[in-house]
């Protein structure tokens, strides 16, 4: 299975370029880009070698149907400027290609932890798609790229993982001491992440510490995908070797179905929690998250759940798996009301979801969080919130005060369990507090 060796090219126009020269810009879509500390570096390489091509279920094993297909792909390298701040940890994440010219979508996520703790990041481009992109976005600086099959991904992830495992003169981090490195991905990149722990994790290490797919309801991308759209399989992530945390909006949990067109929820392939040596896993479902905060022209306001804050907590229960050995929490499942392919959550009596990962802001809420809006597929993926009526929350909590009270004592035992982290008290307290002085200013409003 092992493809042929991976060298690392200089870009034609150096390393070192401006992220929004590799990266699609911000977007209608992005409201809160994470700060690029001034702390860090960026750099861009290209990757070279051969891969293999493979058939077989999503979940392995694979079969190798084709080798020796040459490829060049681009890395792109995040790290702290100061070698003495690296952590040793690499988080590798495959760029995610939905919007066209490739995203990092997990790194919006968690580049403040990341950032705070001296941790590098790697995005990897592995689809023939993205190299199309990248050459019209920038023909020159991109001349060489060159990915002949989307079915190459999986031997392009195996190699960056390997490459910066090994270090040498063909790792983006040459420089740097790696002991650790993960693979991890968001929503599309997330598909990619589940399928590689599922199909390959347990025949590639020690490429990989530990996987972290992140919102990718029940879907696999087949191993043998073609040039078109991915018809995806669905499965759960058994025996990755190495440690799996995943981790499921609400939105995720339930799938959708939309004229015909069904995307089935991760409830449908729902799995218990593992601590054996090979089968180590999590599975967090985050009540009240939708897969998208707001998405343009979709009914409703956009919801302000923090997903990100839970996602972050997530990622820091696997580096101490995978590091310390330290097992993380497991929580409890979403309760169902409706069970099947697309599934639907049981709510309390705010409208909002039961069950799923302790949560702050549904043991206090201001609000009914939704997963879904309308109208049409898209917006299936844009969660929306409805505040609580004023009713509501003086029979809930009195004043504004006593709901203060209750949400930090509820937040500090979420702290406590592994859910949330310390460092993100001081501002999910902050956004609250504004959030609660808003809503019990409208209670005290005159009719």
């Amino acid at each position: 299975m092992v493809a042929g060796m991976t060298r690392l090219l200089e870009i034609p126009s150096g390393a070192g370029g401006p992220e929004t020269s590799a990266t699609r810009p911000p977007s209608e879509f992005d409201d809160d880009l994470p700060e690029f500390s001034e702390t860090y570096t960026e750099a861009e390489y290209l990757l070279a070698g051969t891969a293999n091509r493979y058939t077989g279920p999503a979940i392995g094993p694979p079969t190798v149907v084709g080798d020796g297909h040459r490829y060049v792909t681009r890395v792109l390298a995040r790290y702290p400027n100061d070698p003495a701040r690296f952590s040793g940890r690499v988080v590798v994440e495959p760029f995610n290609t939905t919007y066209g010219v490739d995203r990092d979508a997990l790194w919006l996520h968690v580049a403040g932890l990341l950032q705070a703790q001296g941790d590098a990041w790697v995005g990897i481009t592995e689809r023939a798609t993205s190299a199309t992109q990248l050459k019209g976005f920038d023909p020159e600086r991109y001349a060489d790229v060159e990915i002949g099959s989307n079915d190459l991904a999986w031997d392009l992830l195996r190699a960056i993982g390997l490459t910066l495992k090994e270090g040498g003169e063909h790792s983006p981090l040459r420089h740097l001491p790696v002991r650790h490195v993960y693979l991890g991905g968001y929503s599309q990149s997330g598909v990619d992440t589940a399928t590689f722990a599922a199909a390959f994790g347990a025949l590639t290490r020690p490429a990989y510490d530990g996987f972290f797919p992140a919102c990718h309801a029940a879907s696999l991308t087949p191993l043998a995908v073609g040039d078109g759209l991915p018809r995806f399989e669905y499965a759960p992530i058994r025996a990755a070797g190495a440690p799996v945390v995943e981790i499921q909006p609400q939105s995720d949990v339930e799938g959708f179905g939309v004229d015909g067109f069904v995307n089935p929820g991760s409830a449908s392939v729902r799995r218990a929690d593992g601590d054996e040596p090979g089968d180590r896993f999590r599975l967090y479902e985050i009540a009240g998250a939708p897969h998208a905060a707001k998405i343009p022209g979709c009914d409703g306001d956009g919801s302000s759940f923090p997903m990100s804050a839970f996602v972050r907590a997530a990622l820091r229960n696997l580096f101490r798996w995978a590091e310390h050995d330290i097992a993380p929490p497991s929580a409890p499942r979403i309760a169902l009301r409706v069970v099947g392919q697309v599934a639907e959550a049981a709510v309390d009596r705010f409208g909002n979801a039961i069950g799923g990962v302790p949560s702050p802001f549904l043991d206090a809420p201001l609000a009914r969080y939704e997963a879904h809006s309308t109208p049409g597929p898209l917006c299936k993926l844009a969660g929306r919130e409805v505040p609580l009526p004023h009713e509501a929350l003086t029979e809930r909590y009195g004043d504004l005060q006593t709901y203060l009270a209750e949400f930090t004592i509820s937040l500090d035992a979420t702290i406590r369990a592994g859910y949330l982290l310390k460092e993100d008290r001081a501002q999910l307290l902050q956004d609250q507090t504004a959030k609660a002085h808003a809503a019990f200013a409208r209670t005290a409003a005159p009719a």
